[in-house]
């Protein structure tokens, strides 16, 4: 019964599959959603994308030149980072 309830739950999830028919990376499905406009915390980064170190992908997009916001939440005494996609803005 326990295998049961897991597959009646289901998440929402994008395709994961590029136009060549090959998986998108984990990272690029990050990437794609925070472009969109998209936050981002831990939490939702293991459950979507199924990201473990959330921090670990934004510090390399960080070093790729990418400006990524982060906004510390505290709740409930725990503090977490949300993190936003900043668009640079045309000269």
């Amino acid at each position: 019964m326990q295998t049961a309830s897991r597959t009646a739950t289901s998440t929402k999830k994008t395709s994961t599959l590029k136009k060549s028919g090959k998986p998108k990376s984990r990272s690029s499905q990050l990437l794609n959603h925070l472009i969109k406009g998209r936050t981002i915390s831990g939490t939702q980064a293991l459950r979507t994308f199924g990201i473990y170190r959330l921090s670990a992908v934004i510090h390399g997009f960080r070093k790729k030149g990418m400006k990524i916001e982060t906004k510390m939440i505290t709740r409930k005494g725990r503090t977490y980072g949300v993190y936003k996609f900043i668009e640079e803005k045309a000269k």
